[in-house]
């Protein structure tokens, strides 16, 4: 089941970046543009961000996974690399990067404040998408309306961000969205326990790493157990890898029914260690016995 939603959400995705980037080279409006938060929040549009603040609320950061253009070309860029680099591409848990976001945050949010629009629109992630594809793409093509005059310093900029996203998405993937992005902050602080979420079953883990090493979050941790939802942006790749169904997208929280870590200092705690330790052992069984038939 999760393979399908993982296969649909790239779809909206592709969808959702593939319609602006059409309608900024045709020189047309596209109602993917009034979706995106930064654009809405500097025009006055509030209502938008109230919009994505209640999804996320519920779902987490789908805003991120399905919306957002630069995000999607992260993907892009990560999947490319994935092929390219093979296991050398493998992600790992990443520590939260809170002093920075909040930083960024601060400096863009400021920035409206001030009356200054230049700084958020550099990190906007909508803005930076349409920016790269107006300087790197329609005007090389002469596909540029000519609305706006060609500036080095916007050309410049374009360039040194189109660098800045390959070369992090290649290797650390959406670190990006939880660093410098203001609005991936904004919806972080909402996504800090949505009602939907990405949760793993201690039971069933067997601590196989496939879910980190997927997670371009970098926001799984093991063998704890654990996934950063704030930093998770719901794009469904560890639901689809885990071999024994542990990763699921769901509400409220699991509780472990078998200790798998318990005291060893009394007959009990050892037979339940021991007991934990069995039940490991046949999934990862099960797992090899699944490999082997496929």
């Amino acid at each position: 089941m999760y393979k399908s939603i993982r296969y649909l959400r790239i779809i909206i995705a592709l969808l959702a970046m593939g319609v602006p980037t059409w309608a900024l080279l045709a020189g047309y409006d596209s109602v993917f543009v009034r979706m995106q938060i930064f654009t809405a929040l500097i025009s006055g549009a509030s209502v938008c961000l109230i919009f994505w603040l209640v999804v996320t609320l519920v779902y987490g950061r789908l805003y991120c996974s399905t919306v957002c253009p630069l995000g999607t070309l992260i993907d892009c860029t990560s999947a490319v690399s994935r092929l390219v680099r093979r296991n050398r591409s493998n992600y790992v848990y990443a520590p939260p990067a809170t002093r920075t976001r909040i930083i960024f945050l601060i400096v863009a949010i400021a920035s409206i404040l001030i009356g200054t629009g230049i700084i958020p629109t550099v990190f906007d992630p909508y803005s930076a998408y349409a920016r790269m594809v107006n300087e790197l793409v329609a005007r090389p093509l002469g596909l540029d309306s000519g609305a706006v005059s060609f500036t080095l310093s916007s050309l410049s900029i374009a360039a040194l961000t189109a660098v800045a996203v390959v070369a992090t998405g290649w290797r650390h993937g959406r670190i990006l969205c939880n660093t410098a992005c203001p609005v991936g902050t904004i919806l972080a602080f909402t996504a800090t326990r949505p009602y939907f979420h990405i949760e793993i079953d201690p039971d069933r883990c067997i601590n196989c790493g496939e879910c980190e090493r997927v997670c371009k979050a970098q926001c799984i941790k093991l063998p704890e157990k654990t996934v950063n939802v704030s930093r998770c942006v719901v794009c469904f790749d560890c639901t689809a890898v885990c071999p024994n169904g542990a990763i699921t997208y769901r509400t409220g929280s699991y509780r472990l029914d078998m200790p798998l870590m318990q005291s060893t200092s009394n007959e009990g705690g050892k037979a339940q260690t021991d007991a934990g330790c069995s039940a490991c052992a046949k999934y990862k069984i099960k797992k090899i016995k699944d490999e082997t038939i496929h």
